[in-house]
């Protein structure tokens, strides 16, 4: 599933694992790295508000703000599909 440009979440038996994008700096090749394990979907997701709220190095309450709306938003439309 992804969750935006930058993440996305797979899941088997045992895991839900978040991965990141990332580029190749020899080849500049796209690749997706495992950056957590979770028991759940909903964990993950969670997971994924702080990051995106910390990569505004809350520096602006309201942008965080507007992160967490932002990203809450995206939550919500992927539990209703």
């Amino acid at each position: 599933m992804l969750i935006s440009d930058k993440y996305k979440i797979e899941s088997d038996s045992l895991n839900v694992t978040l991965y990141q994008k990332g580029t190749s700096k020899t080849n500049g090749n796209i690749y997706w790295r495992p950056i957590a394990y979770f028991s759940n979907v909903t964990n993950a997701l969670d997971h994924t508000v702080d990051l995106e709220v910390a990569e505004t190095g809350l520096k602006d309450f309201r942008a965080v703000v507007e992160k967490q709306k932002e990203i809450y938003q995206l939550i919500k439309s992927l539990r209703q599909n």
